[in-house]
């Protein structure tokens, strides 16, 4: 290229010498000197221009070379100063160069941070263009659409997600200046999503953005405290029934022979409500971590025979049997939250023991855990009872007719993750009941801790 232009230089500059020579020749005529002058004159114009035009030339050539490579990507691109002319349009370059090279290291950064975005969300989001062609989405659409990210790029939504109300929804997003929201029910499973399709505004090809929010969870605690609203309003109302109606029949006048038996079933439903009241705020307190936990070395054969012992009115009424095996191990808890625990299970397990029945008590060791296992020899809960036996208030149907109000296991759930442990629940048809309890060796608790016995 530059010597292209250098020669083009060249060739105009003895293209002006020789019209000189020519219009010499027609007002003076020819001779030998003249010619030899003109050929002498020629060359040294044709080397003054092409020397004239090589830096620019060389300077072009440079320029053309360099944005030929930043056309292709490569964004480091400077070339060297010239002098003269040729380096207003090197600086020039250079001074483009750089802007564009800044433009798209912040655009890249731009880039990174919204992925960053997206990827962090656990809610499931989806850009789109106006055609509803996919242009972006993260992991979390990536899983609740069943696809790869490769094969959802640049495919219509509908073949993608599958759903005609998302895919009206994000229709209707793109043709309007507002948002559009609904409750949906996704896939096979039914899933509830709240669907938010928000058009962009001088998005390019991003028209509209799709966040998906799954309400499953919402739905669910709104359940357990419907449930928890309707559980403690029954099983308030049953013992004040009860007591408006001794009490009533008190005013009406009895035998007052009968009066003592009367005072005591209204106390025995006073203890009841007291119980429930009382039992409700310890699981307040546990669940909100405001339980002190004082943890110390605890021998758990002592702590077993003492919740034994608490039960042995129980169990001897019953004809129950309290076995303990492996008792020798030790941990670090608070002592009184552990023998709840543990007292919990037992009480539990003589609940649903058989008259003459045995339950097996047993410690395990597991590394840096410690297993407290509890087993009867009761009918078993029914399998499909089993995840929701650590809900409070729940009960089996075989259960609702007994004493009680469903809270006990749910203490003990929480009893337990306070000192940074599981609590698990098994039982095989016919072989009772199994619940397990893991605690760490060393205290890991999440409660407050108060230091010292």
């Amino acid at each position: 290229m530059s010597r292209n232009l250098a020669a083009r230089g060249a060739a105009i500059a003895a293209c002006t010498a020789a019209g000189g020579f020519l219009l010499g020749l027609i007002s003076r005529g020819t001779g030998w000197r003249e010619v030899l002058v003109f050929v002498v004159g020629a060359a040294l114009a044709a080397l003054v221009g092409y020397a004239a035009f090589w830096r620019p030339a060389r300077a072009i050539a440079t320029v053309t070379e360099a944005a030929g490579r930043l056309a292709e990507g490569e964004l480091a691109q400077r070339v060297p100063d010239e002098p003269g002319p040729a380096g207003e349009l090197t600086r020039a370059f250079n001074l483009m160069s750089g802007r564009i090279e800044t433009l798209f290291e912040s655009v890249a950064y731009e880039h990174a941070r919204l992925e960053a975005v997206f990827d962090a969300s656990s809610d499931p989001m989806v850009a789109l263009a106006r055609d509803t062609r996919i242009r972006f989405l993260n992991p979390a659409a990536v899983a609740l659409f069943g696809t790869t990210m490769a094969d959802a790029l640049g495919r219509p939504l509908i073949e993608v997600a599958r759903d005609y109300e998302i895919d009206a929804l994000v229709r209707a997003a793109g043709t309007s200046r507002f948002g559009q929201t609904a409750i949906i029910s996704f896939g096979p499973a039914r899933t509830p999503l709240r669907a938010a399709a928000l058009p962009i505004r001088e998005g390019g090809e991003w028209a509209v953005l799709l966040i998906l929010t799954d309400l499953t969870e919402v739905q669910r605690l709104d359940r357990v405290r419907r449930d928890f609203v309707s559980n403690v309003s029954h099983e308030l109302r049953t013992p004040l029934a009860s007591i408006r109606a001794l009490v009533e029949t008190l005013d009406s006048g009895v035998d007052p022979e009968d009066q003592p038996e009367f005072h005591r079933r209204i106390l025995r439903q006073v203890d009841r409500l007291t119980l429930l009241v009382n039992e409700l705020l310890d699981l307040s307190r546990i669940e909100s971590g405001a339980i002190q936990l004082r943890p110390e070395s605890i021998p758990v054969g002592d702590l077993i025979a003492e919740a034994a012992s608490l039960l042995q009115d129980r169990t001897e009424a019953a004809g129950v049997t309290i076995i303990a095996e492996g008792t020798d191990l030790s941990l670090e808890a608070d002592r009184s939250a552990l023998l709840r625990v543990i007292g919990n299970l037992l009480d539990n397990a003589v609940k649903w023991s058989p008259p003459g029945g045995r339950i097996w008590v047993a410690a395990a060791d597991e590394g840096d855990l410690i297993a407290i296992t509890v087993r009867d020899e009761g009918p078993g809960i029914p399998e499909q009872d089993l995840p929701r036996v650590f809900e409070r208030f729940f009960k089996s149907d075989a259960a609702r007719a007994g004493g009680g109000v469903g809270l006990g296991l749910a203490i003990v759930k929480h009893l337990v993750r306070a000192h940074g442990g599981t609590v698990t629940a098994e039982s095989p048809p016919g072989q009772g009941a199994t619940f397990t309890v893991r605690l760490p060796r060393r205290f890991v608790g999440r409660a407050r801790v108060v230091p010292g016995a």
